[in-house]
């Protein structure tokens, strides 16, 4: 069973290039970054940051049926993910973004670089 659901992942990687693979790895970390800016620079528009968290909730389902042949039902749990708005110190974020953008700079270098290497090493043609 397990087949069927790594099928489609394999078919997508069969059907990127070992250069594309490549220039993927190179901008693995700058896409982190930029998803962590992305983050920070929402949290300082809005002045608060947004966090999910896991709660237990319960519903009522079918879980057999009686003598009488109606059926039982029981609450059962289960998770649900709810995201929560949370105070933040807004010049720690500001500082933070700062870093951020250093970061993203400093691989932004580094990515530019590794995808000349990837280009060079798997030339695509």
């Amino acid at each position: 069973m397990r087949f069927i659901y790594a099928l489609p992942a394999v078919l997508v990687l069969s059907a990127c290039s070992q250069q594309q693979m490549c220039i993927s790895r190179a901008n693995q970390d700058l896409r982190v970054v930029r998803g962590f800016i992305t983050e920070a620079e929402g949290n300082l528009n809005r002045g608060y940051a947004l966090q999910d968290k896991q709660i237990v909730r319960y519903k009522m389902v079918p879980c057999g049926s009686r003598p009488d042949g109606s059926e039982k039902r029981c609450r059962r749990p289960f998770e649900e993910t709810v995201t929560e708005r949370k105070a933040i110190d807004l010049d720690a974020e500001a500082a933070k973004l700062a870093v951020l953008r250093d970061k993203e700079a400093i691989f932004e270098r580094k990515a530019a670089a590794d995808i000349l290497t990837c280009k060079a090493t798997y030339p695509e043609g």
